[in-house]
């Protein structure tokens, strides 16, 4: 070949090159630490760094820091694009880099990390979107969701696409999955009482919300997760309150007796500094009928964090409350000879205090030794009274659900089963204290750590109970030939002692940048106590003339051997466990097992009978976590499985016939129940789009096979090992943003089998009663969020259907729900505010109509003085009364609805004052 050919080829081989050089950037830098040498710092590896675009945080490319701290990224960046460097490493505040030299090699030098939170803020120009996926953690961006001023935290959270609060219990979920606790600034906030924090965080010092999965301190320190989920709920603060006390104080008043009263003065800082005082009575938002509903409780909270090095964490708090309700019930049973129909009515109170106390400490002692601590103490005394009447029939006498018993006497004797009437009272006193402890420890300069865990927990139960009882068995005739009539009053005791402790040793290795495992051995020991003594009252007084609670003079004289008993056990097991963690800029992967042999020892007397049993068992807990993650796309794949061992209650308990028409008993053949979930989860949050698929199983599931006694209409049951329980679930969510409008949609579908024994007579086989139960829902929301206010359009759909297999029994429930919910900001510091939804229901034994009902609240709100700092409101709940509670559900054996009587209307006015003063920054 000629040589100018050779040359001329050569040269257009190297064209792309030298263009490629011309284009690709190269950044360059060191990652340090503070630490207690001459220099005051030293490298820190492994940390991540990742280039952003400018304008919307955008992932370009990620690369980790080697073992002495250094990186070198390359990059190849778009004309008219800025772009960051973002360096990050667990448990340390983020630091931001704007890359603006055009120069092919950029050079930043030293980059220092610090002690903080875990992820920094970006700044950016461009207008955040209303859910971000950064790694990962989900960011929410509070300002995207306009709430009236003045609102606390579950105001924001209703409005927040995927997440589900349960108002009453408030208990909270993010995309399916439980919100263990709250933090603020990544600290934990009252220690995973999501209560304090959602009914006492005021929304205007919110800026965003990160839900993720906290790791514990070990796991962030070692790099190895162990597969136990712990989603927090993360509240970053807004920068102007920072080191600023908010401090603001409530009172209101209104008819039927309703108060609300709050003191509470917050003080936060952007690096997790802490600390709260809170005061609450009141009692808003219990709509029960109950007149002397209440809720009161102070707490205190702390955080702070000392030379960057020791961090402390504690709260106290201090629990009042009184809730009563009057409720009704209607309960379908299966059975193979023909179903049989339930209603009940009673009324229920429940009296209770705690004092709740925790402590938390973390201390780096050196650049590699770490000691974590967490101690915590409670107490609680309740008081629970209940009275109820019920009755059993052969077939549906179509009572009114709502006043059952007001015209059961029109019922034909031979429809009638029994009809009980019972009065019981609990009283109970609880302590517990508990701690664990850990200390780890870097051994060489690659990462490798060793571990030791201990723990100690301590409890007792004291209770004591009163119950008493007539019941009327109709197709049981007396040898008068009489309706027979079984009158009972009895009281038992209960002492239950419990102890537990255990030891941990673990060792860590990085086998690469992106490669870790650990190898740990768990031991643990413990011990119970149940001393149950019961005494039959009924010659000592009138059955039907004494309520519960009286104890008479002599009473141990009615001793009952054969419904008391002793029972002492003990368990002691060790744990072997395996996990690997992978991880790069694009996957995630955790994977482990643990393996968990045991020996459960049970010593029990009952009455003349004795039992001195020792149980072996061996235990399993696999996991598999894998994640891809590339730009704004996440798909995410869990499966967790564990043995479940049969409680020593369930194994080798004496019966429980305290109440004649539900006799309990264990059973000792019972096996181990393996249950194992699969979840996938795929996410686009810059199209705004999001699916869930969960999957779980039981093997050998623990149910309770039952025995249905034709005459009584009681229920014997027994635990038992069953295999065919199952559910599938699935979500699809779609949120977009156009300009001033927000546009939000779900849909999802459920698929359950529950399977369960019936048994119409001792004598035979049970029957298997298999109940399919099938959901779909459906969910769109319409926001407006002008500058004047906000308007929110919502509708819902649930149906349920649920079919038996013993009598091929089918019940469908259809419920709609439509909403408007809005508020305005006028002239003259006035806002108004109002929210109204239509709902109604039909299907399976629901009249048309019944249960229509329209609930409208309204409010409007005056702020005065020079920073509008003092406001009046006026509150009007349920303004045409028409609120009802009511919960329709099946399972195995049977379907059951339940009411609860509401309150109706009422108002408040109230009177509110608050003040903001920085302290320092």
């Amino acid at each position: 070949m000629n040589v100018h050919k050779i040359w001329l080829l050569l040269l257009f081989l190297l064209i792309p090159t030298i263009l490629f050089a011309q284009k690709t950037r190269t950044v360059k830098g060191l990652v340090c630490t503070t630490s207690e040498t001459k220099k005051g710092e030293e490298p820190l590896p492994y940390a991540s760094l990742v280039i952003l675009e400018g304008k919307d945080s955008t992932f370009v490319k990620g690369v980790a820091s080697d073992a002495d701290g250094r990186f070198n990224l390359q990059f190849t960046p778009q004309k008219g694009t800025q772009y960051l460097l973002k360096a990050s490493y667990t448990g340390m505040q983020s630091v931001f880099r704007k890359l603006d030299s055009n120069a092919s090699t950029i050079n930043l030098g030293s980059i220092l990390l610090e002690e903080g939170i875990e992820l920094g803020e970006v700044t950016v120009n461009a207008r955040m979107r209303d859910v971000d996926q950064v790694g990962d953690t989900t960011v929410i961006n509070a300002a995207a969701y306009k709430i009236p001023e003045g609102s606390y935290l579950e105001t924001l959270v209703k409005r927040i696409p995927g997440m589900e609060y349960d108002s009453e219990t408030k208990t909270l979920k993010y995309n399916g999955l439980p919100i263990n606790e709250i933090n603020v600034n990544g600290e934990a906030f009252f220690s995973g009482d999501n209560k304090m924090a959602l009914e006492n965080l005021p929304v205007e010092l919110i800026s965003k919300i990160k839900v993720y999965d906290k790791k514990s301190k070990l796991e962030k320190l070692t790099g190895v997760s162990t597969g136990k989920e712990n989603y927090v709920l993360d509240l970053q603060t807004k920068e102007e309150f920072n080191g600023t006390l908010l401090a603001s104080g409530k009172a209101g008043y209104g008819n039927n007796n309703k108060k609300d009263f709050n003191l509470q003065g917050n003080y936060f800082k952007n690096n997790g500094n802490n600390f709260s005082v809170i005061a609450n009575s009141g009692n808003l938002h219990m709509r029960t009928s109950y007149k002397d509903n209440i809720q009161e409780n102070v707490a205190v909270n702390f955080t702070q964090k000392y030379n960057k090095k020791l961090t402390l964490n504690g709260n106290v708090s201090y629990h009042h409350n009184e809730q009563g309700n009057i409720s009704t019930s209607y309960n379908e049973q299966y059975l193979t000879s023909g179903n049989k129909y339930q209603y009940s009515a009673g009324n229920n109170t429940n009296r209770n205090r705690n004092m709740n106390s925790s402590l938390g400490l973390n201390w780096q002692v050196d650049t590699l030794t770490f000691v974590n601590f967490f101690g915590n103490f409670s107490f609680v005394r309740n008081n629970n009274a209940n009275n109820n009447r019920q009755a059993t029939f052969n077939e549906n006498p179509h009572l009114d659900i709502l006043d059952p018993f007001s015209h059961i006497n029109n019922v034909p004797d031979e429809l009638r089963i029994n009809d009980i009437a019972m009065g019981s009272l609990m009283q109970g006193e609880q302590h517990r204290y508990s701690f664990h402890a850990n200390i780890m420890r870097r051994i060489n300069k690659k990462g490798s750590s060793i571990g030791l865990t201990a723990q100690y927990n301590d409890s007792k139960n004291d209770n004591n109970n009163f119950s008493i009882s007539s019941t009327t068995y109709y197709q049981l005739k007396n040898s008068a030939g009489n309706d027979s009539i079984l009158y009972r009053n009895q009281y038992s005791s209960n002492l239950s002692p419990n102890r537990q402790q255990g030891i941990g040793l673990m060792f860590s290795h990085p086998f690469s940048k992106k490669l870790h495992a650990q190898i740990s051995y768990n031991l643990n020991y413990s011990k119970q106590k149940n001393d149950r003594n019961t005494y039959d009252l009924s010659g000592f007084m009138e059955e039907t003339a004494v309520q519960p609670g009286y104890l008479p003079e002599g009473y141990e004289a009615s001793y009952i051997d054969s419904l008391s008993n002793r029972s002492h056990s003990s368990t002691l097991q060790h744990g072997i466990n395996l996990h690997f963690n992978y991880s790069d800029t694009i996957w995630n992967i955790n994977a482990g097992v643990s393996v968990q042999p045991e020996r459960r020892s049970l010593n029990q007397k009952t009455g003349l009978h004795r039992a001195d049993t020792t149980l072996h068992s061996v235990g399993f807990q696999p996991m598999l976590f894998i994640s891809w993650q590339k730009k704004k796309n996440r798909i995410t794949l869990n499966y967790y499985g564990n043995t479940w061992q049969p409680s020593l209650y369930d194994l080798i308990s004496p019966t429980n016939n305290s109440d004649p028409l539900n006799i309990t008993r264990s059973n000792p053949n019972l096996k181990p129940t393996y249950n194992q979930s699969v979840r996938l989860e795929a996410q686009n949050t810059k199209e705004g789009l999001f699916a869930t698929l969960n999957w779980n199983n039981r093997i050998n599931s623990q149910t309770r096979a039952v025995i249905y006694n034709q005459q009584t209409g009681g229920r014997e049951t027994y635990p038992v090992n069953i295999n065919g329980n199952w559910n599938i679930s699935g979500v699809f969510r779609y949120q977009k943003r156009i300009k001033d409008f927000n546009l939000s949609a779900n849909a999802g579908g459920s698929f359950a089998q529950d399977v369960n024994l019936i048994n119409e007579n001792q004598s035979e086989q049970p029957e298997r009663s298999a109940t399919h139960n099938t959901g779909l829902n459906s969910d769109l929301r319409l926001s407006y969020q002008p500058k004047w206010g906000n308007l929110d359009l919502n509708g819902r759909w649930n149906f349920q259907h649920s079919s038996n297999s013993l009598l091929e029994t089918d019940t469908y429930t259809r419920n709609y729900t439509f909403g408007l919910n809005g508020f305005a900001d006028l002239p003259g510091g006035i806002q108004l505010r109002t929210d109204a939804n239509y709902s109604f229901r039909n299907g399976t034994n629901i009249k048309k109509g019944e249960d229509d009902q329209i609930v409208w609240n309204a409010s409007i709100t005056w702020r005065f003085l020079k920073k509008k700092q003092a406001e009046i409101s006026a509150n009007w709940v349920d303004i045409l009364s028409q609120q009802k509670n009511y919960f329709r559900g099946t399972m195995a054996d049977g379907l059951y609805e339940n009411h609860t009587q509401q309150i109706g209307s009422y108002f408040i006015v109230s009177v509110k004052y608050r003040f903001n003063q920085p302290l320092h920054k």
